[in-house]
Formats: C-alpha cells, structure tokens, sequence
C-alpha cells in the first residue's frame, strides 16, 4: 500500500466510524499534528508506523515476551469504547516523542507548553476511590516524578490526597504482578502519588 493510501485510509477513519472512534477533541488534534507533520515531510510514514507501533507493542511488529504480548494485543482489545480510549491515549503519547525525536520541541518545551494547557482547561472528571484508573504513558512536566514501570499499569484509586480543582492528586495502589509481571508475590502492592492528567478510566 503506498503511503498516500494509507493516508487516506486514515482520513476515512478519522471521518466516518459513526463519529465515535476520534470523538475525542485531543486526539484528534493529535492526529492533525501528525498528518501535517507527514505532509511537511518532517519523516516518511513508516517511519510515524514504527513509532507508533512501537508506543503499542504490537505482536508482531517487534518481539514481544508471552506476556508482553498478551498484554499489547489487550490494549486494543475489547468494547469499542475501551478500544477507542485506548488508542487516542497511545497516539498521543507517540505524537508527543515524536515532536521531541525529530527536534521539533524539546522536552522542557512540551513541558511548558503542557503545564500552560492544563493551566487553560478545566479539569475532567474527578476519579472517585476504587475506580480502576491506567497511567498514561507521557513525559511528566516540571518536578512530577512518573516511574516507567508504572507507564501503561493500571491500579486502583485508594484515595484522593488534595482538594484542588485544578490539578486532583490521587493516591493509586498497584500490584506487583501488574507493575513486575507473574513471579512478583501475589499479595503484595505498591501505591504511587499520580496526579490526575496522567490517569485515564482503565
């Protein structure tokens, strides 16, 4: 398939899918980067096709551990609406490390101009406790620690740690089978201060 078919068969996505699949305002605009930058000729598109599919893990493309697999294929697995969630946040994370490898932001730009965003926009929906949240995979802005071993986990919302509407702080609990794979001890867990935009419903 040439890439101006692939193109195209994304921008057939992005409009149809009953409007459902990029409903989402900043996924949408996230795909917008990433065709303009392709069109500028900022990278080929199997270049954007192995970032991408590298950000999902997919089976297949590159080599995965039984596990790894299982939980790649997981990802874009299930009701159309998880699937849909689950895809806007990966293309996102691959959209923002693609801006920083071909040197068109740096890290402390996207930093910056992240932090002035979450300024701007009023905070999502708060977590309640017990709901099932999945940590985003992206660089954190200014001084927030985000382990990569939690990136892509999911835990559970043990309690919220501050009243701020514009920035919700939670504590989320995860096990160690989730965070170090199936030899971790089966009862033991690990709880993360993580604040609210790096989280997504699970």
């Amino acid at each position: 398939m040439s890439e101006e078919a692939m193109t195209s068969e994304l921008e057939r996505l992005i409009r149809d899918d009953d409007g459902a699949l990029y409903a989402d305002d900043a996924a949408a605009r996230a795909i917008a980067i990433v065709m303009n930058l392709f069109h500028q000729e900022h990278y080929s598109w199997p270049q954007w096709v192995d970032m991408f599919s590298a950000e999902i893990e997919a089976p297949g493309h590159y080599a995965n551990t039984p596990d790894g697999a299982a939980k790649a294929e997981a990802v874009l697995s299930g009701d159309g609406k998880t699937i849909n969630r689950n895809y806007a946040g990966l293309w996102l994370a691959a959209c923002e490390k693609l801006l920083i490898e071909r040197g068109l932001l740096t890290r402390s730009e996207l930093a910056a101009r992240l932090a002035a965003l979450r300024e701007e926009e009023p905070p999502g929906t708060a977590f309640a406790v017990g709901e099932r949240v999945t940590v985003r995979d992206i660089e954190p802005a200014g001084p927030d620690h985000l382990p990569l071993f939690v990136r892509r986990k999911t835990g559970i919302v043990e309690r919220r740690l501050d009243d701020s509407p514009q920035r919700p702080l939670y504590n989320i609990r995860f096990t160690a089978r989730e965070l170090w794979g199936s030899d971790a001890p089966a009862k033991d867990s690990v709880n993360f201060s993580i604040g609210h935009e790096y989280l997504m419903p699970a």
